[in-house]
């Protein structure tokens, strides 16, 4: 094959590719996949990770180790910043987290099914708890030096 018999065939080859463009173009139709917006009523899969610009996990949503729920929401440093997942005693737990990645306050539920607050100085240790005892009332303690319950 000579060269005039090649570009020959490549000249052939721009007018389809040209024809296909036009002929898609007038079709209407979308030719991008997210041109325009979807509702997908239903996602199933075992972990969704969102990430940032730099490729770090900002947001977790999926099933621990135990096959329990998780929601995590991470800073840009990749420490957690909120934790929304279950207890051991199937119930809830929400932690707060500060930018080191240390909690600082929770909510949680308890075995005899009430609840409960607690906030944590920086030491991790626990300063205020108010929670619901086993006979249906409440408590409020503050750790100064000393427990004190009110």
């Amino acid at each position: 094959m000579n060269f005039r018999q090649k570009l020959g065939y490549m000249f052939i080859g721009c007018l389809f590719t040209i024809a296909g463009y036009i002929l898609a173009s007038l079709g209407g139709g979308a030719t991008h996949a997210q041109q325009e917006k979807q509702v997908i009523d239903e996602i199933v899969c075992r972990k969704l990770r969102v990430v940032n610009a730099a490729g770090k996990d900002v947001a977790i949503i999926g099933a621990d180790e135990d096959g329990d729920g998780l929601i995590g929401v991470s800073n840009k440093a990749e420490k957690g910043a909120v934790v929304i997942t279950t207890t051991s005693e199937n119930g809830g737990l929400i932690g707060v987290y500060n930018a080191a990645g240390k909690e600082v306050a929770g909510i949680f539920t308890t075995s005899e099914n009430g609840g409960g607050i607690v906030v944590y100085n920086a030491a991790e240790k626990t300063v205020v708890g108010i929670t619901a005892t086993a006979d249906g009332n409440g408590v409020i303690r503050t750790y100064n030096n000393g427990w004190r319950t009110h």
